[in-house]
């Protein structure tokens, strides 16, 4: 034990059991463990020990204070330690902690700030947040905390700024954070007498045919609308909460979901005679136009017939000619640093027009039928997004055409991209 730095001062314990001594370093009394002390690296006084390991990790002060502005963050007293807290600043300007111009106060460790991925600012890191903050957006989202700040997973009481109920108590996490609604009386969550369940079914058009199992379970109901599209029981499964936050409780009335032989009447009056089984709304449903001078094959959805009342795409007076020639386009944005790709027929002055929005013409490639240009356009964005090259918007702003563009780097030019269009026109064929 004395080799080891510490003094006997009482009888012999056993080697399990602590020993009072003396620390001949610090003068301290400690009780250490024989059996403890005797392995290899091990002493007799604990904080001498702490005190040795942690003077051998301790840096320069200059290189601690690079080490912490790596992280992110600007140190306000000088070095302290490895281990303990640091009073700093956080270096970004768009740091969480700020409110009013006020900067968080905040103390993190340089062994932490090592381990940092995101900052040492441990609210940039987002595993802090600032409690007058944590107010402002518990209120942007329709409840108002009446009790201070405490945890995000630990329920908040607050009053809702729309029902003016009090006795709710959601979570920051769950309102700021997951994106839920904070009051359970306005979301629907709360479970409500049958009687007024069946109220609201029936305000809605519906009429239920089963008991009342709760606001989330499926209700089986009959659609009381006299013109509902659907089959001829009109059978329907809402549920209560889909009404209460404004949905339509008929999915045959809302237009959800269409019966097939409806569909394909609609599009018969469309001027378009469905050559396959319907598809879905969304789906491209194969047609043949039933103008005699046209009978062309076309692939319109359900949906746009419907929105917009299109009908053969060739046989409109605007818009891309698939059975005329046409020619693929790759064009450049200097400021964006950004290229996209697209589809023209000849002479429209499609170019020209994203010319006027500050777009450079780089590349274009001739195709006599425009189908075969739609196919290379529809293949090489799928080839952008496969390589996860994602489209770039100008700054919140969306532009016309804004999901056919890609970013311009060092390692992806647009002459690669170019290249690459090339490359899938011979292996198409086209």
């Amino acid at each position: 034990m004395i080799g080891k730095g510490v003094w006997p001062i009482s009888a012999w314990p056993t080697s399990s059991k602590r020993w009072l001594s003396v620390c001949m370093e610090c003068g301290e009394f400690v009780t250490p463990i024989y059996r403890n002390v005797m392995q290899p690296g091990r002493g007799g006084c604990d904080p001498c020990g702490r005190a040795r390991a942690a003077a051998q990790r301790k840096v320069p002060a200059h290189v601690a204070v690079e080490e912490m502005r790596a992280a992110g963050v600007e140190p306000l007293e000088e070095y302290p330690g490895v281990d303990i807290p640091w009073r700093s600043r956080c270096l970004s300007a768009l740091c969480p902690g700020l409110w009013e111009g006020e900067p968080a106060d905040i103390r993190p460790r340089l062994s932490d700030a090592r381990l940092a991925r995101i900052s040492a600012c441990k609210y940039c890191a987002r595993v802090a947040v600032r409690p007058e903050r944590a107010v402002y957006e518990m209120i942007q989202r329709g409840v108002q905390p009446l009790e201070p700040y405490q945890k995000a997973l630990q329920p908040w009481p607050c009053k809702c700024l729309a029902c003016e109920a009090d006795d709710i108590t959601p979570t920051y996490a769950s309102v700021v954070l997951s994106g839920n609604g904070g009051c359970k009386w306005c979301g629907g969550r709360m479970r409500v007498p049958e009687e007024q369940a069946v109220t609201e079914m029936l305000a809605v058009g519906a009429r239920p045919l089963d008991p009342y199992k709760g606001v989330n379970e499926r209700w089986r109901s009959m659609c009381l609308a006299t013109d509902c599209p659907g089959p001829s029981d009109r059978i329907i499964y809402p549920r209560l909460t889909w009404i209460r936050r404004g949905a339509q409780a008929c999915k045959w009335c809302a237009g959800v979901v269409i019966d097939p032989e409806a569909a394909r009447d609609t599009m018969i009056e469309a001027g378009l005679l469905p050559l396959v089984p319907y598809p879905g709304v969304r789906e491209r449903w194969k047609c043949e136009c039933t103008n005699p001078d046209c009978r062309a094959v076309v692939y319109p959805t359900l949906g746009s017939v419907n929105s917009r009342g299109s009908g053969c795409s060739e046989c409109a007076e605007h818009g891309f000619k698939r059975s005329q020639p046409a020619l693929v386009y790759l064009l450049f944005h200097e400021r964006l640093q950004a290229a996209k790709v697209g589809i023209c027929n000849l002479g429209t002055g499609r170019i020209q027009k994203h010319e006027r929005r500050g777009w450079n013409s780089r590349y274009t490639m001739d195709f006599l039928v425009g189908r075969d240009a739609e196919r290379l356009e529809r293949e090489v964005i799928a080839e952008w997004r496969a390589q996860d090259w994602r489209p770039v918007r100008d700054g919140k702003n969306s532009y016309d055409g804004w999901t056919e563009t890609t970013p311009v780097t060092a390692d992806v030019t647009i002459e690669s991209l170019w290249e690459g269009a090339v490359q899938l026109r011979d292996l198409l064929g086209l």
